[in-house]
């Protein structure tokens, strides 16, 4: 027993030295892990290889493969690039396998989006990617590989659109809101002053940030309407089968400060379809509500109005009063009584205070000497012997002021050109026969006797 024991140990070492020399070939022989980086840019320029749009979302793919396999976690290097906002919204890599020359490669291809914030031409620089594989050895080896410095260039897409205005690039865009307001829990659901609105504004889209996408409602100042207060936007950027969606909500509360018909405004917002290369517009409707008033607003919105108005027709009053008051005893002007004298059709007294006005300015007695005009002496002729009315009654009224007591340069033409006044058709003359009314003939003989009177009392005067 014991020499079969010692014949079974000598013939393993013996094996055992022979194997050893093949072994260490066989490690020597295998070949080394290689690794492979490749990068480039999602071709969305279409046939003219037009520049990408400002704002549109452009991707970066990164490649790795090996012929072993990742044993760690692959670090993408950080790099800046003025004017272009750069990305990784996805923290897991999209890994599969090839076969290549009868080897299994496995892949790792990574995604980094970049959004160019203004026009003009863009270098990508090279970037490092640190990687782990496998060695055949067994063990890992770190590695860090370096990409190629890429080129792009950047446009507005129309002319209509600004760098920074109120528009987003995507590939797809909806837009939608909804409303609410406190009347909704009310009995009757009518809308009073005090009442809140709430407006909100939602918008989604593809191949976008959320920080991209405009305000959604106008900020309006307060008025007297409404007083608006804004709450903080919500965004939200996630990934769901390899398709980034981006939104963005907008909420407004507004506090209504006076009654009546209160409008809200329609929204309109302008995006650059990045699949269609258009521009495309999406607009959401305003809304109109009728709102009632609470006794304290009705006061706050007509109460100055209404004590002015009151004030002015108290001191209106007081006015009238303190003049009727003042000429109660005293004899009222001579404008006045001509007023009046005209509203009750005595063209008798009419005459009678013309030539009293004529005689108080000028001392004279006949209308004839007031002005040589043509003009004037058809007017008065008519007015002395024709049939008077309202009309022509006020136009001989203010002719005789005209002349009697306005500065010469604002008589005749001047004045109508002056005034803007114009004659549509000039006055005719009355015929020779026309017969004058009772009470004209009346009147022209109280005229005749009062300036007989007159005269007579003067030259008793200067006699004496």
């Amino acid at each position: 027993m014991r020499t079969n024991y010692r014949t079974q140990i000598a013939i393993t070492l013996l094996l055992g030295a022979m194997l050893l020399p093949a072994t260490v070939a066989a490690h020597e022989r295998a070949p080394a892990a290689q690794v492979t980086l490749k990068s480039w840019l999602k071709d969305d320029q279409g046939e003219n290889n037009a520049p990408y749009a400002v704002n549109q979302q452009i991707t970066l793919y990164l490649e790795l493969a090996t012929n072993r396999w990742f044993t760690a976690g692959t670090r993408i290097g950080q790099f800046e690039l003025p004017g272009v906002m750069v990305k990784q919204r996805s923290e897991l890599a999209t890994n599969f396998t090839q076969r290549q020359d009868g080897e299994t490669w496995s892949h790792q291809r990574w995604e980094l989006t970049l959004y160019p914030q203004q026009s003009g031409q863009f270098e990508i620089p090279a970037i490092a990617v640190r990687v782990t594989v496998a060695q055949p050895d067994g063990g890992s080896q770190p590695l860090t590989l370096t990409t190629r410095p890429q080129r792009f260039a950047a446009a507005l897409p129309d002319p209509t659109l600004t760098v920074g205005g109120h528009w987003l690039s995507a590939s797809n865009l909806t837009l939608s809101q909804r409303w609410q307001n406190s009347a909704d829990d009310q009995a009757d659901g009518e809308l009073r002053v005090g009442d809140a609105i709430t407006r909100t504004v939602t918008a989604n889209g593809q191949d976008t940030l959320s920080v991209l996408i405009p305000p959604l409602i106008p900020v309006i100042d307060n008025d007297e309407w409404v007083q608006a207060y804004p709450a903080q936007a919500r965004l939200d950027d996630t990934q769901e089968r390899g398709e980034y969606l981006s939104s963005r909500e907008d909420q407004t509360t507004y506090i209504v400060q006076r009654g009546g018909e209160l409008t809200l405004p329609a929204l309109e917002l302008r995006w650059w379809n990045s699949q269609t290369r258009q521009l495309e517009t999406l607009t959401l409707p305003g809304q109109t509500l009728r709102v009632r008033h609470t006794p304290a607003s009705w006061l706050a919105a007509y109460g100055p109005g209404l004590a002015a108005g009151v004030g002015a027709l108290t001191l209106l009053v007081l006015m009238l009063l303190a003049i009727a008051r003042y000429y109660r005893h005293r004899p009222r002007p001579l404008g006045w009584q001509y007023g009046a004298a005209i509203w009750c059709r005595q063209w008798g007294t009419v005459r009678v205070l013309a030539y009293r006005y004529l005689r108080a300015r000028r001392g004279e007695l006949e209308l004839g000497r007031v002005s040589r005009d043509p003009a004037w002496q058809q007017q008065q002729a008519a007015f002395q012997q024709g049939t008077l009315d309202r009309a022509d009654s006020l136009k001989m009224g203010w002719r005789l002021l005209a002349h009697l007591q306005l500065p010469k340069g604002l008589r005749g033409a001047r004045l109508r050109r002056y005034i803007g006044w114009r004659a549509a058709l000039p006055s005719l003359a009355k015929p020779d026969g026309c017969t004058t009314t009772g009470d004209h003939s009346a009147s022209h003989a109280s005229v005749s006797n009062s300036a007989s009177n007159s005269a007579t009392s003067n030259s008793g005067k200067k006699e004496g």
